[in-house]
């Protein structure tokens, strides 16, 4: 049995911060000291401890968890290959992402059942790198008009059948692997895709999408508690066209994904955002690609070329292609711009999304009988080191 002991830490506990340590054994927080104080020497005995570490200070948190991310590292998840998503993982790993849900682009049936059995081939077979905890299927079901980075030709026509019946296939191919769907409402399939979802498990989630106020109402009736990258891909909030985005702010039951990298959403939109909704409502995302961690230059997409330019990727006709920063410029943006408590800021992108997915019982904070899944962080956010489950996974260059 390892026991290990880390002290000297700023933790960030769901609702405070704290300076003292932790104990873990095989994996699991069994102690927290709140003060460094109550670190008696007794539990320095080499005889009781396997290891004992001095963070000097630093911040640790709980690992991020990333519902939205297409790729990292020079990889994409439409790839289709283990080797790429075996270094997405390791590159997710590296900027503090120690979970996340692989997503998709629309694409052909064939390419869409390729990347998903590679997926379910992937998942649970690797401890090397983030741990993927499902897939998010974002599209094809989309509306045209909002689709983004998305390629028109990917999209599922609307005047084309068997849409659903396809994704139920899917659901029964590849079970308890797709958490998260991403399709627009107010098409004509939208409310058998939402009611699929519900039979299996899985998340109905509206995005891309072009949908009114009585719109999102509907689907709210169909069980949709879910808004993929709001803001993004949709209609803006208009005084006498209030659109889904203006319910999706009134009903306390919906959970909004929002990209606060500031590239995607001003600042100020940002914190428009996150006064009106409930704090457990909402869940930073990153949709990074295969930029993220890589220099500027050209990316592919969804079979699109991209070019990263001071933070930025863009379609040649200047749409936004998904985000080059990691889930962590989240945090950065949330602390350092806006001022929010480190607590606050930290359960948007850990406590919150391990709710949303049913995993807050072992992952998502740092409380007793938790995995011990962390991060180092400098002052300035940081990388310093990875844990995971108990494990040194990552640490960075001069630490």
């Amino acid at each position: 049995m390892e026991r290990t002991l880390i002290h000297g830490a700023t933790l960030v506990l769901p609702d405070r911060i704290c300076y003292g340590g932790m104990i873990w054994e095989d994996g699991r927080l069994k102690e927290i000291f709140e003060e460094a104080s109550k670190i008696h020497p007794i539990n320095l005995r080499s005889d009781d401890l396997t290891s004992v570490k001095d963070i000097e200070g630093d911040v640790l948190i709980p690992g991020l968890i990333d519902t939205h991310v297409h790729g990292a590292g020079g990889c994409d998840v439409m790839d289709g290959t283990t080797e790429s998503l075996q270094t997405l993982a390791e590159a997710l790993l590296k900027e503090g992402t120690t979970a996340f849900l692989p997503t998709t682009m629309s694409s052909s049936p064939e390419q869409l059942k390729k990347v998903l059995q590679n997926v379910a081939d992937f998942h649970g077979g690797h401890s090397q790198g983030a741990e993927i905890l499902g897939l998010h299927l974002e599209g094809p079901f989309l509306e045209k008009e909002f689709r983004g980075a998305q390629a028109t030709e990917t999209i599922w026509d609307e005047a084309k059948a068997g849409s659903v019946q396809f994704f139920a296939n899917l659901l029964q191919e590849f079970p308890d692997l797709i958490k998260i769907l991403t399709f627009a409402p107010e098409r004509p399939d939208g409310r058998e895709l939402a009611e699929v979802c519900l039979e299996h498990g899985v998340i109905p989630s509206a995005g891309h999408t072009a949908a009114d106020f009585a719109q999102m109402e509907q689907a709210i009736q169909w069980g949709v508690r879910h808004i993929t990258h709001a803001f993004n891909a949709m209609p803006g909030i208009h005084h006498r066209n209030p659109g889904l985005l203006t319910k999706a702010f009134l009903d306390d039951t919906i959970t909004l994904e929002i990209i606060a990298d500031g590239v995607h959403i001003h600042p100020a939109v940002l914190e428009l955002a996150l006064r009106n909704k409930p704090p457990e409502r909402v869940c930073l995302i990153s949709d990074g690609t295969r930029a993220v961690g890589m220099p500027e230059g050209d990316y592919e997409l969804g079979g699109q070329k991209t070019t990263v330019r001071q933070g930025m990727a863009r379609l040649s006709d200047g749409t936004i292609a998904g985000s080059a920063y990691p889930l962590r410029q989240g945090l950065k943006m949330l602390v350092q711009k806006l001022q929010y408590p480190l607590p606050e800021a930290v359960r948007y992108a850990t406590l919150n999304p391990a709710k949303l997915l049913g995993l807050d019982h072992r992952v998502g904070s740092l409380e007793i009988n938790k995995e011990a899944t962390f991060i180092r962080l400098s002052a300035d956010f940081d990388i310093k080191q990875v844990w995971l489950q108990g494990k040194l996974v990552y640490t960075a260059k001069g630490i």
